[in-house]
């Protein structure tokens, strides 16, 4: 339960700590908050607001695609993946596509004006001159920017590109003239009747398209709509929105278009396949026209009797049958030659356009379209650097071979159906020929003539209707793209006022906050009560404040000081520690002075104490015993060097080592000169007697002993004391020192230690932990004669 109750309180003490710390410091957290929200306002001040620009489409299923063989055989299931969203959101971010879209908008110039700090983009009728490029010029600066100078009827440019700079400074131009520089033809109109030089400038720079449809392919944004509908959302986040509104509504119009035109082409295939049969047969055809028309005007009382005009007529039943087969067999051929071809970009001429109705070779070529779509928006996509890209093109072209080769295998067997067919009609047609030999040489050279003509006019006759069907199925295509939604101007995105002051705030509190833990987490040296505390169970006997005054010892200064009440209330806490002072025939009591390094103030303490006790009526004695550095006690009226070393080496005796001081009741043992073994002599004999001597003699014996950090002196004179008191200075001491002389003292080496808090600065320290005020309470309230001057109008603040 202790242990429970410890650990709650040690949390509310971190807790306490915590706020302490942020109050200590709360002009430092006021700047950095100051600065965050400045640099917050700044932010939202200068940055060029970006607005977010939506629209949206919808796409819906082809009618002619519904209707055809395929779809009828097979269903939709084959050319859902070329359909789909994904491909369709790809094709819309294709950089093709968004070049065909700038092509017909007028980005090829854009218009900027320089304010104090940011330079602005002016769309349309922002900019008060128009600039018009000739493309065709040798030499086109893009991305240069121009600065429009005006003059009273001319214009001068200037640019801080070196190289065209050069061609153009100090020259004046025209308006509304055409202008050669260095390979590049432009001329300047103005939108009003003149342009005046403000404090805006007036810039301008050459768009390269090609550059441009990369940036607004890789910036548009592009998803499904977020209900499962068939609808792709559109969006761009711009400075300029009314720009990106004319792009996006251009953009959708073009790739309504570019739906449509994939639609078609299929049946442009198709149509300029037959163009090229029928220009074979009409050769054909004309040739045999010219026969037959020779052939009576050579023979005008020829003609063709009952019987020969029956075994004709079967003739041409039969001939009509073969020109279906020959064109199936002109198909097949033609197939197999886009198949043996790599150029695929054009698509395949599907032979449901032909009649042929063999379900294996149009599920095929289906999965041919499919997949032939499939690779050209994955070949179009912005990313091609992405291994899963690519990844997918290279199993994607990988299925395309494969499938052409069960293409080419299931067309050899079409083809062998095919002939085999057109074989049994030529056998038909050799049978019923053969009966022609009974007729008159004329009447039979006529029939054939005929039956040549026919043929050539039946072919003829299929090509144009599949032609005319072909064009019926172009003219009814219709796109599967409706704009739902022109594109308008949505909300600001950035910067986000409100979310920049948050952030701005956070940062002004974080930071300093972070920085003062850090800081705290960093350091090594004692700087609070608490860290005495936390490192040690060593009791506190005191603090005493950081010494403003140039007089270093009490014997200089006001009896009032805080310097003299905070070694008063040392004096009482060590009475407390040992006992009242000695009574009469009873031993004196030794104390003795320590640190663990140099410079901690164990030299300073130990005069101060050994003072204040002797203005108390107590005799007193202050020991130099640190023989390794003498020190000097000039200040106390003690000129003489001879001391400890000397007594204890046998070269001194008792009164010659023994000094009085300016102060009444208070004695001073020097350390004497330097000997090569001051650890021996402290340890001798001698040492001991003088000791036992000494306390007979004195009320009190202050003992200013070498550090024990270093040395080994010091603890060897602590056995011997009735109290020691170790020196801890704010901001000076190590941390792991207090560490280290902790485990002294609980393995029993050392004993009645208390610990002197040195050079202490009052408002470092935290308050509410009771240290805060019991050694320095004085402060700030009128008693010692250093709080009763006046301090800076500031610091009374603070």
């Amino acid at each position: 339960m202790e242990t429970n109750h410890q650990k709650q309180q040690e949390v509310g003490l971190d807790i306490l700590k915590l706020l302490n710390k942020l109050v200590a410091n709360w002009l430092l957290i006021s700047v950095c908050l100051l600065i965050g929200i400045l640099v917050a306002f700044l932010t939202n001040r200068y940055t060029i607001p970006q607005f977010e620009v939506n629209s949206s489409v919808m796409l819906s299923e082809s009618v002619s695609e519904a209707s055809s063989a395929t779809a009828l055989l097979y269903g939709n299931e084959l050319f859902q993946s070329s359909n789909s969203l994904t491909n369709e959101a790809i094709t819309l971010r294709t950089k093709a596509l968004t070049l065909q879209t700038l092509q017909k908008l007028d980005f090829d110039v854009s218009y900027l004006q320089q304010g104090n700090i940011k330079l602005t983009e002016l769309y349309k009728f922002g900019a008060p001159y128009k600039v018009t490029v000739d493309t065709s010029s040798s030499n086109l600066p893009y991305n240069i920017l121009f600065k429009i100078i005006a003059l009273d009827g001319y214009f001068q440019l200037s640019s801080e590109n070196p190289g065209w700079n050069k061609f153009v400074e100090g020259k004046r131009f025209a308006y509304e003239k055409p202008h050669n520089i260095n390979g590049f033809n432009f001329s300047i109109a103005l939108k009003e009747r003149e342009l005046h030089n403000d404090e805006s400038e007036q810039l301008f720079k050459i768009n390269n398209l090609d550059q441009l449809a990369r940036q607004y392919a890789g910036a548009l944004n592009v998803s499904p709509n977020a209900q499962g509908a068939s609808v792709l959302q559109l969006r761009l986040i711009s400075a300029t929105p009314e720009k990106e509104v004319d792009f996006l509504n251009q953009h959708m119009l073009t790739y309504r278009q570019y739906n449509l035109d994939t639609k078609n082409i299929n049946a442009v295939n198709t149509i300029n396949f037959i163009d090229e049969q029928l220009q074979q047969i009409s050769d054909s055809l004309y040739f045999i026209e010219s026969r037959l028309e020779s052939f009576k005007q050579n023979n005008a009382a020829v003609d063709i009797s009952a019987r020969g005009g029956r075994i004709s007529q079967r003739v041409e039943e039969l001939e009509q049958q073969k020109a279906g087969l020959l064109l199936n067999e002109q198909y097949y051929k033609y197939l197999r030659n886009y198949l043996g071809s790599s150029e695929d970009e054009g698509g395949v001429v599907v032979p449901s356009s032909f009649g042929i109705t063999d379900p294996v070779l149009n599920g095929l070529i289906g999965e041919l379209v499919s997949l032939q779509a499939e690779i050209t928006v994955l070949k179009q996509n912005q990313n091609q650097s992405n291994p899963l890209l690519i990844s997918q093109l290279r199993v994607k072209q990988q299925q395309l071979q494969e499938l052409k080769q069960n293409l080419l295998e299931s067309l050899s067997n079409t083809e062998a159906a095919n002939r085999i067919a057109l074989r049994g009609l030529n056998q038909q047609i050799a049978r019923e020929s053969a009966t022609l030999n009974r007729l008159p040489a004329a009447e039979r050279q006529l029939v054939n003539i005929n039956r040549l003509y026919n043929l050539s006019e039946n072919l003829y006759v299929l090509l144009m209707q599949k032609k005319a069907e072909a064009g019926i199925a172009k003219a009814a295509n219709t796109s599967n793209v409706t704009i739902l939604t022109e594109a308008s101007k949505g909300n600001k995105v950035s910067p986000n006022d409100s979310k920049n002051y948050i952030v701005g705030i956070l940062l002004g509190l974080a930071i300093p906050i972070a920085f003062l833990f850090l800081k705290d987490f960093l350091n090594n040296k004692v700087t609070t009560a608490e860290d005495i505390a936390a490192l040690t169970n060593i009791p506190l006997l005191g603090m005493v404040g950081h010494n403003k005054a140039e007089d270093k010892n009490l014997i200089d200064q006001s009896p009032k000081s805080a310097m003299s009440e905070a070694f008063r209330t040392v004096r009482s806490n060590l009475r407390f520690m040992t006992g009242a002072s000695s009574q009469a025939g009873s031993n004196g009591k030794i104390y003795v002075v320590t640190s663990s390094i140099s410079g901690e103030g164990k030299t300073f303490s130990a005069k101060n104490l050994a003072y204040i006790l002797a203005i108390s009526g107590e005799r007193t004695l202050l020991i130099n015993a640190d023989m390794r550095k003498p020190n000097s006690n000039v200040d106390f009226g003690v000129t003489s060097s001879l001391g400890l070393s000397n007594f204890l080496a046998g070269h001194a005796g008792f009164d010659e080592i023994i000094h009085p001081t300016l102060q009444e009741h208070l004695y001073i043992l020097p350390s004497g000169e330097i000997p090569p073994n001051p650890s021996e002599l402290l340890l001798s004999k001698q040492m001991e007697d003088l000791m036992s001597e000494l306390k007979i003699q004195y009320d009190y014996i202050i003992v200013d002993t070498p550090p024990v950090g270093i040395l080994s002196d010091g603890f060897e004179l602590m056995q011997i004391a009735n109290a020691s008191i170790f020196m801890v200075r704010q901001g000076y001491t190590q941390k792991a020192f207090l560490k280290s002389i902790q485990q002294q003292y609980e393995s029993g080496k050392i004993r009645n230690t208390a610990i002197l808090f040195n050079d202490v600065d009052y408002e470092k320290l935290s308050y509410g932990y009771g240290y805060g005020y019991g050694y320095g309470y004085g402060y700030g309230y009128g008693y010692y004669a250093e709080d009763a001057q006046q301090k800076v109008w500031w610091k009374r603040l603070v």
